[in-house]
């Protein structure tokens, strides 16, 4: 972050409002600071960054000093990764108290490359202590099972089969039906279109592309397919765990803001009631005492796997009622 604090021109005396820096040394100017109001005090600066030296911008980070007290309270970085001329990665990042330290971001990913942000793949909030340490930091870092570092005596279901039928929704409200796909495709052994699948959902009103799957129709593809499901509400851990050990197959609704940003973080979804479809295909009991939930779960990108913490699983399969539905 810079400090613009004795970036002051006099444009009376006509200095240009703007401000230039080679911040890398190559002998080009790389960023430009900007006086946006006309009051001789720069405020805004953007900066276009060659990291890896190749010739080709593959950085962008625009700053605002909204208050003009030389420190920048917004800041956003634009990465390139693969140098095509669009950001696969936004960072968004505020210092919302003004104490010259970015205490939120948001970091976004554009999944088909169209130029608008798809998913958040990361928020994090944190503040400073009095000994000026960053501590309060929640962000979704959710790690991924991996067999070969658990025992599995003590895991609960197949994960491992299961995670081979993983796919990832994209930009879509079809979070239930790929949870059905999943479970269609362990039991048959046959491969679903999900194209065909949204097709057939939509015909029989069990889904719409607008509102998703109602509640009551989360189980309506299996139907279909034969699968020999029940689905019920109000159950505890214990009966999830009995399933899994029974060889059963498992989707549950949940509130997806407690697991991917948190539990006091409403940003897409307020209220707390389901939002999210998810297959259960496991539990983790490697750690005694800090049992992780594995999940398929279709609407993170990195959601293969995904290990949750059994408290904050529990959080947000209670706002689904503790819906299950039991698949053999």
């Amino acid at each position: 972050m810079f400090d613009f604090s004795n970036w002051n021109f006099d444009l009376d005396n006509n200095i240009s409002d703007i401000f230039g820096l080679d911040t890398d040394g190559d002998g080009a100017t790389d960023t430009f600071g900007t006086d946006s109001n006309g009051d001789g005090i720069i405020d805004t600066w953007h900066a276009e960054l060659d990291t890896d030296h190749d010739g080709l911008i593959d950085t962008i980070i625009d700053g605002y000093d909204y208050d003009q007290d030389g420190i920048v309270e917004s800041q956003t970085t634009y990465y390139d990764y693969d140098q095509d001329g669009r950001y696969e990665q936004v960072i968004k990042g505020n210092d919302a108290d003004g104490d010259g330290y970015i205490d939120h971001f948001a970091a976004y990913q554009d999944l088909d490359g169209d130029g608008n942000e798809d998913v958040v793949i990361r928020e994090q909030y944190q503040e400073r202590n009095g000994n000026g340490m960053i501590s309060g930091v929640y962000a979704d870092n959710l790690d991924n099972f991996d067999p070969a570092e658990a025992d599995m005596s003590a895991v609960s279901g197949n994960p491992e089969q299961s995670m081979e039928q993983w796919e990832y929704q994209g930009d879509t409200g079809r979070c239930a039906l790929y949870s059905q796909k999943f479970v269609i495709e362990e039991l048959t052994h046959q491969d679903i279109d999900i194209e065909e699948l949204a097709d057939l959902a939509e015909e029989n009103g069990w889904f719409s592309e607008d509102s998703g799957t109602p509640l009551l129709n989360m189980d309506k593809a299996l139907d279909y397919f034969g699968i020999d499901s029940e689905m019920s509400f109000h159950n505890d851990f214990s009966s999830l765990q009995r399933e899994l050990e029974l060889g059963k197959k498992i989707i549950v609704s949940i509130d997806a803001d407690e697991i991917w940003y948190g539990e006091e973080d409403d940003l897409f979804t307020p209220g707390d009631g389901p939002n999210h479809a998810v297959e259960v295909i496991g539990i983790d009991h490697t750690d005694a005492d800090n049992p992780m939930v594995i999940l398929n779960d279709s609407g993170n990108p990195n959601g293969c796997g995904e290990l949750v913490p059994l408290d904050a699983f529990l959080d947000a399969w209670e706002d689904g009622n503790c819906q299950m539905i039991s698949c053999i």
